[in-house]
């Protein structure tokens, strides 16, 4: 059990080996469709525009990171990065964005070479450029291309026709395309003379095909995960322009990232500006209520108009007492001079301030003195004394009319003075009032002032901001393009041209091999038959000499010594000494069958046994065609028919080897099987046996007829003839079935005509698997003789047969 599994395990296993010098017999197809594909894909990338990247590196700067931070603190570990690169590139993919680049850099219009096969477009040399003149707007929604060609100093259009118009249009001046005008300016300094005859096609896209373009051949990623740096690349055929664009898109973001960055200091501007137009009025109006305030309260300091206001009520307050202590002592003095009777002294010196009353009291006192001198010395009635009585008495009325003069003159004073304190009580008690309503005004007028300074400053902090903003990014690498083209990659363009110069010939080959149903190799069919024996591998013979002889080194004569070898170690052992009987048969015409038995039975004459070889195959018999005897010779068959007939007679001398006889087939009869199951065939051999060593048996087709299973009864050991290269594998089952039924006794195989397709094999397509083999009976077949038949004949003949 564990053998045949083994065995089994053996057959599936692949053989690499075996397959590849398998293909390599046709190495030749294989080197032939290499080359035939390398010379297409040289002519296929000899006529491509090729394709280069160009690439740039820029960093993205996070204004978040200002400040002082330790590289390991925490801080550092856990928001080292803030910037949504992510943003970034929607930004720099934008459709805003990309539009300014295709305005900024006039990407509408494109200008080619026009080839034979390819247009190339033209960026850095242009010979001219073309100016559109209609509304801008209208033009970048339209797409129009055209083709020119340079001709006498001017072009000529070329029309949808692809001829050219007769009437040359000279440069720089305005044409029309259809309704549409433009004008063609050229180049200074370009020599007409080197682009005359030569054709051009100009094309003017709308932005939005620009821009979106553009977008899907942009590619933006990020460098690493750890990284701020963004590498963007743009693949083109023009290697000028792409370094343009890639270098004007960074040039854009940054303008755009600027912008931004600069709208909030600008709008504050704009806002401070506005807003100092309102505060300037503001300002100017609490101004002047203060100064009206201040004019219609006469008020200059509210400090010192408070101290001014306190001394004033401090002197009007004391002038008010002064005056009215000078009414009261007016007053007592009045009335101390009127209850004077007797011309008394009068007190002097009692604070009033007046002097002419104090100097009328001071001579009335002086007058008293001297009388009341005089009287002392004289009578009342002296006349010095009358004298100085009637002087007291007018001193005395002067005085109170001085007095009564005075107090008038103080009851003016009181009454000046009261209002002077009344007006310095007023203004004092307003001090509080004023101070608040100033305090008001200085309060609005100190707002205003401070929000005027601080918008002031913020202005000037934005205008700083606005010339100091710096770049949003850090260019690393500005466009580098590189120098070898990314598409097509020619090293894998030539990769592929081999592996298909090796793949097309390989799938031929395998679909041959695959559709292929012929046997060719011994492990074909060592895998069909179940590990029967194979005793030998007759070799394809190219020469006519198809016949071994005693002397015969070649490896055919070499094939069948093998063969003869081979043989003895299956024979059944005879209890007695008698001939081994073989039966050499086939499944189909045209195996080699008779050719083997031949060449079998030589082999074994040569080594002094007597060999008897019976052409049994009735049918169709092939035998003669090998010898020097004809076909309708006495036989086979007129032994079996006539019983009259000894065997003996029908035996013939082979002029190949005296050790070798042979019985022919004889006449064809119409019933070769009913004269093989007479029994007569049976009483031939077994005298034979008595007569010869080796008795071999020629016989039909096992297919379709029985002729062979009736004499394979009476023989020892069966070989069965292959033909590598012809015998189709379907019905190789055949012979297995009969050998596991007993039908085929000691069944052995032979190979005929190894190496017949030196190159290989699997020339077989669409082989009709129905087994219609036809025997055909008296036809004259020739494929026994195992002639090689050619790959273009039998592909020829399969589809004549439809």
């Amino acid at each position: 059990m564990e053998n045949s599994q083994l065995e089994q395990e053996k057959q599936n296993s692949f053989d690499f080996l075996e397959h590849f010098f398998l293909y390599l017999r046709y190495w030749h197809y294989f080197l032939l469709s290499v080359i035939v594909c390398f010379f297409i894909v040289k002519y296929y990338l000899n006529h491509t525009v090729s394709i280069y990247e160009t690439k740039a590196k820029v960093k993205i700067i996070d204004d978040s990171k200002s400040g002082f931070t330790l590289p390991n603190s925490p801080i550092a570990l856990f928001s080292r990065n803030k910037v949504n690169l992510d943003n970034e590139i929607e930004v720099l993919k934008s459709y805003r964005l990309l539009e300014q680049v295709c305005k900024s850099l006039n990407l509408n219009n494109q200008y080619y070479n026009v080839g034979y096969l390819n247009n190339i477009e033209i960026w850095k040399n242009r010979p001219f450029t073309i100016d559109w003149l209609e509304d801008a707007s209208k033009m970048e929604n339209k797409s129009i291309s055209f083709e020119i060609e340079i001709a006498n100093n001017g072009y000529k259009v070329i029309t949808s026709s692809s001829s050219a118009s007769a009437k040359i249009y000279p440069f720089n001046t305005v044409q029309y395309l259809g309704n549409l005008p433009y004008k063609l300016s050229l180049k200074i300094g370009t020599d007409l003379s080197i682009i005359d005859g030569r054709k051009f096609l100009i094309v003017h896209s709308s932005t939005a095909s620009v821009v979106s373009n553009l977008s899907s051949s942009l590619n933006i990623a990020n460098s690493n995960k750890n990284s701020d740096i963004l590498i963007i690349s743009l693949d083109g055929t023009t290697v000028d322009k792409s370094e343009v664009i890639l270098n004007e898109i960074i040039n854009q973001f940054d303008v755009d990232g600027l912008n931004d960055r600069r709208l909030v200091s600008q709008r504050t501007i704009d806002f401070v500006n506005q807003r100092f137009k309102s505060l300037e009025k503001q300002l100017d109006s609490v101004e002047t209520n203060k100064a009206n305030y201040k004019r219609n309260n006469e008020l200059t300091f509210i400090t010192a108009d408070a101290t001014t206001a306190t001394s004033g009520k401090i002197v009007a307050t004391s002038d008010v007492f002064d005056v009215e202590t000078q009414i009261a002592l007016a007053k007592v003095l009045e009335q101390t001079i009127k209850a004077d009777k007797k011309l008394n002294l009068l007190p002097a010196n009692i604070g009033l301030t007046n002097n002419g009353i104090n100097q009328l009291i001071s001579d009335f006192n002086a007058a008293v003195l001297e009388r009341d001198r005089l009287s002392v010395s004289s009578g009342v009635n002296n006349p010095g004394i009358q004298f100085l009585n009637s002087k007291l008495a007018s001193l005395k009325l002067n005085t109170l009319e001085s007095i009564k003069a005075y107090q008038q003159e103080l009851e003016v004073s009181l009454s000046k003075n009261n209002y002077i304190k009344k007006s310095s009580d007023n203004k004092f008690s307003s001090i509080p009032y004023n101070e608040k309503v100033l305090r008001g005004i200085e309060r609005q007028q100190n707002i205003k002032e401070t929000l005027y300074l601080l918008l002031l400053q913020k202005r000037e902090e934005a205008a700083i901001n606005v010339a100091i903003t710096s770049s949003s990014i850090k260019v690393i690498d500005y466009a580098l393009s590189s120098s070898s083209p990314i598409s097509p990659k020619k090293g894998n363009f030539y990769l592929i041209a081999l592996l298909i110069g090796l793949l097309i010939p390989f799938l031929i080959l395998y679909l041959s091999f695959l559709l292929d149903d012929k046997l060719h190799t011994k492990e074909d069919i060592l895998k069909l038959t179940k590990n029967k024996v194979i005793l030998a591998e007759i070799p394809h013979i190219i020469t006519d000499d198809r016949i071994t002889s005693s002397n015969d080194r070649s490896i055919l004569g070499e094939s069948f010594r093998i063969l003869r070898t081979n043989l003895t170690y299956i024979f059944p052992l005879q209890k007695e000494k008698l001939a081994q009987t073989i039966m050499v048969t086939s499944t189909i015409k045209g195996e080699g069958k008779t050719f083997t038995a031949l060449n079998l039975s030589i082999s074994f004459s040569i080594m002094n046994k007597k060999v008897l070889l019976i052409g049994a195959d009735m049918r169709n018999p092939q035998l003669h065609n090998y010898l020097t005897f004809k076909k309708n010779e006495l036989g086979l068959q007129d032994y079996l028919h006539d019983i009259t007939v000894d065997w003996h007679s029908t035996v013939k001398k082979s002029p190949l080897n005296n050790g070798l006889d042979i019985i022919l087939s004889g006449t064809i009869p119409p019933n070769p099987a009913e004269l093989l199951s007479n029994g007569r065939l049976d009483k031939l051999v077994a005298e034979a046996r008595n007569e010869y060593d080796y008795i071999i048996i020629d016989t039909a087709p096992t297919l379709l007829v029985t002729d062979t299973l009736i004499i394979s009864q009476i023989v020892d050991t069966t070989l069965y003839v292959v033909r590598a290269d012809y015998t189709p594998k379907k019905i190789l089952e055949f012979s297995v079935n009969l050998s596991e039924k007993g039908k085929l006794k000691n069944l052995a195989y032979v190979i005929n005509n190894v190496g017949s397709n030196y190159k290989g094999y699997g020339y077989s397509y669409g082989y009709n698997y129905k087994y219609n083999y036809a025997y055909g009976y008296g036809y004259g077949y020739d494929n026994e003789t195992g002639t090689k038949t050619s790959f273009f004949k039998r592909l020829l003949s399969k589809f004549k047969k439809g």
